[in-house]
This record gives structure tokens, sequence and C-alpha cells, in this order.
């Protein structure tokens, strides 16, 4: 009935504009209210029939030719609503697909909307990356809005649709940079994978996934170097002294040995009371047994000691998770 009233009253000037108007101006006056009118109640019939979809267009028709109209703020605010609803509907049915449609006529407008960027950024990882199987056919638009929500969480956000007692930034950040890093490892790019993952360690030391996968990134490494080294011929490998691209190769190869070992040491630690990856850290903790033989046949209790170390230092396991996508 309200918007009803709204209607009439644009329809009916007042009596005092029409008399110190000319009829010119009058006449203007009256076809641009009820331009503006039709378009009100081309919206309101359709918000009556329960029509979302045209109710949307109108509206945004609307704003368009009226942006300073008489219905402009409660429309505004009625889209704003609106969408928030069937994004949250697309949420709770994981429709990645709807979600990035919402939200890309959300940031097209807003491009710093940090609520959707976050939350997208968060249901993408839960429901996609770290899915089962894992799914990366959303893998550009994650990257695009875990880096976005980076940059301006970093520069001191925080999303309205979190708490503030719950607000935990470094866990938010690290879990985005987890988000790059898993999607670059996929890509095999390497080095960008590692390089997120060490910056997400350096928000969450706690992360125990983080420090798995890039004991496995620094393995491929390892293994590289190792080809490297294993391709020069082995009368070079054997002069004394050694050649200095010899000494470089191999240098290269105990470096890299110990990335593995200093990430998957972690690893061992943070899992050693709470165990999350089943057998998957019994073959990791063979692999590290045999790779620090490898690297120090003198010292047989050294890796124990070494975990040890970390258990002391490294505090409860963290999987990287920043919680669950709020609704708006």
């Amino acid at each position: 009935m309200a918007a009803l009233a709204f209607i009439i009253t644009l329809l009916a000037p007042p009596a005092s504009a029409r008399l110190i108007s000319s009829p010119k101006a009058a006449a203007q006056d009256d076809a641009a209210k009820k331009a503006e009118a039709d378009a009100y109640k081309a919206w309101y019939d359709a918000y009556t029939a329960k029509d979302t979809g045209k109710a949307l267009d109108a509206a945004k028709s609307y704003l368009d030719k009226f942006p300073s109209g008489e219905h402009a703020t409660y429309l505004k605010s009625w889209i704003t609503a609106t969408r928030g609803g069937l994004f949250n509907q697309a949420l709770q049915a994981k429709n990645t697909d709807t979600m990035i449609r919402i939200a890309s006529e959300v940031l097209t407008a807003e491009p710093d909307n940090l609520d959707y960027l976050y939350i997208l950024a968060l249901a993408i990882r839960q429901n996609e990356l770290f899915g089962s199987p894992p799914n990366f056919s959303h893998a550009a638009q994650e990257e695009d809005y875990s880096n976005r929500a980076i940059k301006l969480i970093e520069g001191g956000r925080a999303p309205s649709t979190v708490p503030k007692e719950k607000w935990n930034k470094n866990l938010v950040l690290s879990t985005l940079y987890q988000n790059v890093a898993v999607i670059a490892a996929n890509q095999k790019d390497t080095d960008k994978a590692l390089q997120n993952y060490e910056k997400s360690l350096s928000l969450d030391p706690s992360n125990s996934f983080d420090y798995l996968a890039c004991g496995s990134l620094r393995q491929v490494k390892y293994q590289a170097a190792v080809q490297k080294y294993s391709a020069i011929p082995e009368a070079d490998r054997t002069t004394d002294p050694p050649k200095p691209e010899v000494k470089a190769a191999l240098d290269e190869v105990n470096k890299q040995a110990d990335t593995v070992i200093d990430c998957w040491a972690h690893f061992m630690a943070l899992t050693a009371s709470n165990n999350e990856y089943g057998a998957t850290r019994d073959q990791v903790g063979k692999a590290l047994m045999d790779l620090y033989n490898f690297r120090h046949p003198d010292s047989p209790d050294g890796l124990n000691k070494l975990i040890d170390q970390y258990k002391s230092a490294g505090g409860s396991s963290s999987s990287g998770s920043a919680g669950t996508a709020t609704e708006f």
C-alpha cells in the first residue's frame, strides 16, 4: 500500500508547482513525473508478482534513468538486500557460477566490496580447491578474489560479515595466501606456490598443511637438482678438488634436501599428537628419514631431536582455515 501511495504522489504534482510553472514547463514536468512513475510501477508490478529477476532489471532501469528520483534510495537498498539474499541462496546451494554472477554485478560498481570478495574466496576454497576431488574450474576467479581481499585486509579493512571478536587478521590472510599457493602449485608454478606458502606460514606458523605442501614442492626442486648433478659425467664428479660447476651442482642438491627436511620436520612435529593426514604422514615420515640419513649419515638420532625441537616451538597444528563462508 505504501508503494501504491508513492505512485499516486508521483502522478499528482502539487498544485503550487502547477501555478508557478508555464504551461509548457508544466507539461514537461508532468511527462517527467509520469515517466518516473511508470518506471517505478514496472518494478512494483514485478515485485508483487514475485518475479525477482524482472524486478531487479526494473529497479536497475529506474536508477539508470532517475538516479536521484523519489524512490532511488529505497530501490538501491532493495537491490542490495535482494542480491544479498540471492547470493546467500547460491552460497547454501554451493552454486559457484551463480555466486560469481551476482557478485560480479556488485563488484563492477563496488570493486572494493570486501564482504563479497572475502565470502567468495572462502566459498570457492571450501567447495572446490579443497573439495574431494579438488576442482580448479574457477581458479582464475578465486586467485583474483583472494588477491583483492589480501590487499584490502592488509590495508586495514575487515569484512562486516565477521564479528569483531571472531576476526583473526593473520589467520584470514594466511588462508588467502594459501589459496593462491594451491592454485599456483596446480599450475606447476613452483616458485610462486612456494612464495605464497611461505607468506602463509609467516602469518600462521602452526599451519601443518603449508609445511606438507612446502616440503612436497621443495622435493620437486631437490629431485631436479639431483638430476642435474647426475647428468654430469662421473669422471667430472670425482675429480679432486671438484670443478666449480660440480661443486655448485652438489651444493644445490644439499641445499634443496635441507629445505625439504626443514618443511617436513615441522609437519611431523605439528601432527605428532593430532594426525589429520592418515597414511600420508607415515609416507612423509619414511621419505624424511631417508633424506635425513642421506644428509646426516653420522647422526641417527638427529631427526628425532629436530622434530622434538619443532614440537616445543610450534604449538598446536592449524590447517589454515579461516572459518566457513558467512552469509550476508
